[in-house]
């Protein structure tokens, strides 16, 4: 049986014309009921995404975190054209800071490193594996580059940690052990972080041994337990540069080295015009000082050009 709206008896059974004006509340309850739970839905797609962000990445630094490294890296060690290399960093001297100056120092510390690991890496796979050890996964920066193109990463990142840094009104200052193992096309990832873990433990005894902390690391080949070490010449007293208009320089980024010429400089910074990846034409930017060193060889084209505009 059909029951119908008593307004609409006398008409046959048609409502009134203005019958859906008294619907009007009820759609204005729906259309509120449903705007409440997009929002729901809305929240709960933002939780789900920050939670996600938080299984992969060190929420104190922003980087990447174990997991997430242990998940992309096979992929890019399989995939590109040119060879890749595994590092493990510890920190120098990290310790310290936190027992004199507390956590929340030693946290900020952790938060610079971070940020010169990823500006001298550039887009190169970067983590933080927990306390003051990192990993990253560095690449050739170009095919046909020397077999020792790593030699170059593991100098320019130690040359980019080991500047002082304000931090809470102290000037402190940490350096790096690096153990590196060049990876070439291979996936076995467990395997390539053991051995660059055993290398940098033997980087750090060096260091240790030579009280030369920061500017050695070692680099275990394809043949296992054959361990090298290189060291790098040690800097002098003061930053690496003292930048002038006109100064060669080298400029260490994304774990290459391309020749540069300063235009303008102030104490922390210059204003360089260095060659483009490929070598072919230059660029212009604000390159931070702990990642320029000085350029003895002779670039002739940027060379020339910077005799031409003084």
């Amino acid at each position: 049986m059909r029951i119908l709206d008593p307004a609409a008896a006398d008409t046959g059974g048609s409502p009134h014309d203005d019958a859906p004006t008294r619907t009007e509340p009820d759609t204005a309850r729906l259309q509120a009921r449903i705007d409440q739970l997009a929002a729901q839905v809305q929240q709960l797609e933002q939780e789900r995404a920050s939670l996600r962000w938080m299984a992969g990445h060190d929420e104190l630094t922003g980087l990447a975190n174990r997991r997430l490294f242990h998940a992309l890296a096979p992929e890019l060690l399989r995939g590109g054209d040119g060879s890749s290399a595994v590092l493990i960093l510890d920190l120098n001297g990290f310790k310290p800071i936190n027992d004199t100056y507390g956590h929340d120092a030693g946290d900020e510390v952790l938060r610079v490193v971070a940020q010169r690991m990823t500006t001298c890496l550039g887009d190169h796979l970067v983590a933080r594996f927990g306390g003051d050890e990192f990993a990253a996964l560095p690449r050739a920066p170009r095919p046909g580059v020397p077999a020792a193109w790593w030699h170059e990463v593991a100098g320019s990142l130690s040359a980019a940690i080991a500047p002082p840094m304000d931090v809470q009104g102290h000037t402190l200052a940490v350096t790096a052990s690096i153990g590196v193992v060049p990876a070439g096309r291979s996936a076995d990832l467990p395997d390539l972080l053991r051995r660059a873990d055993q290398a940098m433990f033997s980087a750090k005894r060096h260091a240790s041994t030579a009280d030369r902390a920061g500017i050695t690391w070692v680099v275990t080949t394809e043949k296992g337990d054959h361990i090298e070490t290189y060291e790098p010449a040690p800097a002098g007293p003061g930053p690496a540069v003292v930048c002038r208009p006109g100064d060669r320089v080298w400029v260490h980024r994304g774990g290459a080295r391309r020749a540069g010429v300063v235009e303008n400089a102030c104490e922390w910074a210059a204003l360089v015009r260095y060659r483009s990846v490929n070598g072919a034409g230059t660029m212009v930017d604000t390159i931070p000082i702990s990642s320029l060193t000085v350029r003895a060889e002779a670039d002739p084209y940027l060379d020339r050009m910077s005799s031409a505009s003084g």
